[in-house]
C-alpha cells in the first residue's frame, strides 16, 4: 500500500508508468495517486544520483537561450512583473527559485523590496546575483526559512513547487512568512491537461527527474486550502510555456528516443552541442507538421480551459480562522 505525499490518501494500485531524461538518457518511474490524479517522480538510491542541473540545463550564465530569444525570454518575466504590480501590489515580496532574478529585477524597478530563496547548492552565479537579496537553504526539509512570521505580502513559486522534494513543509513555511490576507502565487506544469494526457511520457513539461511532482489542478487547489490558503484566482499561466509545451511535446513524438531537440536547438550553446543530431534534423525538416498541429492543440486548449501550465493565486487564511478550521 502507498500513501500519497500530497493528499495523504492510501493506494494499494496507484497507477505506473515510465519517462526518460532527455540529459542523461536514465529512464525514472512515475506513481499517481487515483485520489488527486498528481504523479510522483521515483529517484535513484542517494549513492547513484546524480546532478541533473548543471550547463546542460541551465545553459550559461549570461543566459537560458540564444540571445534573441533571451531578449524574447526576459520581457515576459517583464509583463508578468508588472501583472504582479499591478493586480498584487506588494512592498515586500519573496520569490522561491529566483534563477537569473528577471522577475525580481522588473519588481524592484517598479519599487517592491525582493527577496530570494535558493537551494545553497545552486549555481554560484546564481546565489552571487547583486540586484536580489538572495538567502539560501540545505536539503534539510526541518529548516525554517531564514525570515521572519508575516514578513512578506507576496510570495511566489514561479515553476519551483514541481522541484522540491517536500512541497507540503514549503508551503507551510510560506503560509508562516506570509502576513496575513498576503498572496501566494504558485505556477506549475499540470498533469491533468489536455497536451500532458495526448503526450504523457514524451510531455515536454514532464521533465523528469527535475520535475519530482506533476500536479494535476485539483490536487494542487486542495494541498493548497489544507495548508491554509483560500484559492482566488485560477489563470492559464504562462502562454508562452503552454504554446511551446504544445510544440515541442508532438516533435517529440517523432522522436521518442532522444526528445526535446528543437528546445536544445533554440538554447544553442552547451544544450545544443549535447543534442542527438539525427532526432534534431528531423525534428527541424518536419516542422512543417508539427508547428501547425501545435498551434491547433494551443487553440483546443484555450477553448476548454486544459491549460498545458497553471497559475493559482490564493491569500492566506487568518491563523486563527485556519486554526479553528483544522480542529473541527
Amino acid at each position: 500500500m502507498t500513501t500519497c505525499q500530497l493528499c495523504g490518501q492510501d493506494s494499494i494500485e496507484p497507477k505506473e508508468l515510465y519517462a526518460k531524461d532527455y540529459l542523461s538518457n536514465e529512464v525514472f518511474s512515475l506513481t499517481q495517486c487515483p485520489h488527486c490524479q498528481c504523479m510522483m517522480t521515483r529517484l535513484p538510491s542517494a549513492e547513484q544520483k546524480h546532478d541533473y542541473y548543471g550547463k546542460d540545463y541551465y545553459n550559461s550564465s549570461a543566459g537560458k537561450f540564444t540571445f534573441v530569444l533571451e531578449k524574447i525570454f526576459r520581457l515576459n518575466h517583464a509583463h508578468n512583473a508588472k501583472y504582479f504590480h499591478t493586480h498584487f501590489p506588494s512592498d515586500r515580496i519573496l520569490e522561491i527559485g529566483c534563477g537569473r532574478g528577471y522577475l525580481l529585477r522588473e519588481l524592484k524597478r517598479l519599487g517592491s523590496t525582493v527577496h530570494c530563496l535558493e537551494s545553497a547548492d545552486a549555481a554560484d552565479w546564481i546565489l552571487d546575483n547583486q540586484e536580489v537579496q538572495v538567502a539560501t537553504l540545505s536539503d534539510q526539509q526541518d529548516q525554517l526559512w531564514p525570515f521572519p512570521d508575516s514578513f512578506f505580502q507576496l510570495t511566489i513559486f514561479w515553476h519551483v513547487l514541481e522541484h522540491l522534494p517536500n512541497p507540503t513543509t514549503s508551503l507551510q513555511q510560506a503560509y508562516r512568512c506570509l502576513e496575513s490576507g498576503g498572496t501566494l502565487c504558485v505556477s506549475v506544469p499540470n498533469i491533468s491537461s489536455l497536451q500532458a494526457k495526448m503526450n504523457l511520457t514524451t510531455w515536454f513539461h514532464l521533465d523528469v527527474p527535475r520535475h519530482l511532482i506533476h500536479f494535476s489542478q485539483e490536487g494542487l487547489i486542495a494541498l493548497l486550502e489544507k495548508q491554509g490558503f483560500e484559492i482566488i484566482k485560477i489563470t492559464a499561466g504562462d502562454r508562452m510555456q503552454n504554446l511551446f509545451g504544445w510544440l515541442q511535446s508532438i516533435a517529440n513524438l517523432l522522436t521518442p528516443g532522444h526528445i526535446n531537440s528543437f528546445y536544445r536547438f533554440i538554447q544553442g550553446g552547451q544544450p545544443l552541442r549535447g543534442a542527438h543530431l539525427p532526432s534534431l534534423v528531423f525534428q527541424l525538416l518536419a516542422c512543417w507538421m508539427w508547428i501547425p498541429l501545435g498551434c491547433l492543440g494551443f487553440l483546443v486548449e484555450e477553448i476548454f480551459h486544459s491549460y498545458g501550465t497553471v497559475t493559482v493565486y490564493a491569500t492566506k487564511k487568518n491563523v486563527a480562522t485556519f486554526q479553528e478550521e483544522q480542529e473541527k
